[in-house]
């Protein structure tokens, strides 16, 4: 759980496309692309997605493949950590320009 506070915080706090945090990105994509099908969210950020396929080119096919389940993982396990509705409001929280109703 710590290692996704840290990550939600730095995602928070910076700007989507540094190069340097390109694993960061590619999970929290993968996460919000999750989100999106499972939480009543209308708008998912197309500059945020064109970020993440910037990483994904990157850093190649398999390691993007990797990452991006990993994000689509960390979904299902907050969703049954915290509840799915307790998450999906987070995310509209803590991203308000990057997933909205």
């Amino acid at each position: 759980m710590k290692k996704i506070v840290l990550l939600w915080t730095l995602l928070a706090t910076l700007p989507a496309a540094y190069a340097d945090h390109c694993d960061d990105l590619i999970k929290m994509d993968g996460l919000l692309t999750k989100a999106k099908k499972n939480c009543p969210f209308s708008y998912y950020g197309f500059r945020f997605q064109q970020d993440s396929q910037i990483c994904m080119e990157k850093k190649g096919k398999e390691a993007s493949k990797k990452l991006f389940l990993m994000g689509d993982a960390t979904f299902d396990g907050l969703s049954t950590k915290m509840g799915k509705e307790a998450l999906c409001e987070k995310l509209l929280k803590d991203f308000p320009m990057t997933v909205k109703r």
